[in-house]
């Protein structure tokens, strides 16, 4: 759990940031970002909702009254400006304006609805993307992050374990997600926004989704899922083959020295592009080079996909807090794909896979 004091010192870096890149505040909708800076989880539905930070004074919140409750108990200082279904979001907005100067240079979260941008759109208001201020914030976790993740890993890990028993030939791939899902139920995990099972061919495509094709004997399969803990994703890819398989055992074979080299390279003060190098060139020198298509890996935090982005000729060094996937594969449309992935954190010593509970030679679950 975050610390109500955490909230403070948040607003608090976030207010400096602004500040040093000349914005005068920065608006958010329901997400990620909201719950950070005031540990309040919303959804973004189709009623005008957003929270306007500016670079001084209190943060302002206009919001439907069904959604307002949670936000007067925060632990940051909010005005709030509600509006009820009855009487709409017009006055809320007149009532924010009033309030506080909406005009200058203002960052907006990507996410943010035009719908809702219509409701405060002016001609004396810049909007500029805020999502680099956001992201370079979020992506440094503090120690209890680093708990929630690493949590987050262990139920996850400890589910994977159990595939070898729970994934049968016959069985259908939403099938085997749903048992898939109990499990991490089972272990504590929170939430499970996604279990992909992709079996034979559909492993092709790297991000199908779960469909009435049955598990065979003599095919790959591959699971992709992952879970929360406190908001805090963790996120696994593992490959298995029911039976034998020549061909994917051996483009596990190179996968797996792939991603050995990635998670190797993976050090504060290295690049993100030399780490997806680490892993591309391997496959490059088997021949794979077009077979993997997709970048070695992604950020992990309150989102399943942020910052660092573990990409080709990624300028981006790493550093201690930062949390990630090393994540290559292969891909042969109409036949297979295999993909290994591990959650790594890196530290002041070096790194963390801190997956690396779940084993991922081949046949471990045999």
């Amino acid at each position: 759990m975050v610390p109500s004091s955490a909230f403070g010192k948040r607003m608090k870096k976030l207010r400096g940031r602004l500040v040093a890149g000349g914005l005068e505040g920065v608006v958010m909708a329901p997400g990620s970002n909201m719950l950070y800076y005031t540990g309040v989880r919303s959804k973004m539905l189709e009623r005008p909702f957003l929270m306007f930070v500016p670079s001084d004074g209190r943060a302002h919140l206009v919001a439907p009254n069904l959604e307002a409750g949670p936000y007067t108990r925060a632990p940051v200082e909010i005005e709030i400006h509600d509006w009820s279904d009855a009487e709409g979001p017009k006055g809320a907005f007149r009532s924010l304006r009033r309030s506080m100067r909406l005009d200058g240079r203002w960052g907006c979260e990507g996410t943010v609805p035009f719908g809702y941008l219509t409701q405060i759109q002016d001609r004396k208001l810049i909007l500029e993307p805020a999502d680099p201020v956001l992201q370079s914030i979020r992506e440094i976790k503090d120690e209890v992050e680093l708990s929630m993740l690493k949590e987050a890993a262990k139920i996850l890990a400890a589910a994977y374990r159990k595939v070898p028993e729970i994934a049968k030939a016959g069985l259908t791939e939403m099938e085997v997600a749903k048992l898939l899902r109990e499990e991490i139920f089972a272990l504590g995990g929170e939430t499970v926004d996604f279990c992909d099972v992709q079996a034979g061919k559909n492993a092709a495509d790297p991000h199908w989704a779960p469909s009435s094709t049955k598990l065979k004997t003599g095919e790959g399969y591959l699971i992709d899922s992952g879970c929360t803990i406190g908001g805090y994703n963790a996120d696994i890819t593992r490959t298995f083959v029911l039976g034998r398989n020549a061909d994917v055992e051996s483009a596990y074979a190179d996968v797996l020295e792939a991603q050995l080299a990635g998670l190797q390279a993976v050090r504060a003060g290295a690049t993100t592009g030399e780490v997806d190098s680490a892993t591309r060139e391997k496959l490059e020198a088997k021949g794979r080079g077009e077979q993997f298509f997709h970048r070695t890996g992604h950020g992990l935090g309150l989102e399943i996909h942020e910052e660092p982005n573990v990409r080709p000729r990624g300028r981006e060094k790493l550093k201690p807090g930062m949390v990630f996937t090393v994540e290559p594969g292969v891909y042969v449309e109409g036949r297979y794909g295999v993909r290994i992935e591990d959650d790594v954190a890196i530290t002041s010593r070096g790194a963390e896979v801190i997956t690396g509970s779940l084993p991922k030679e081949f046949g471990w679950w045999k």
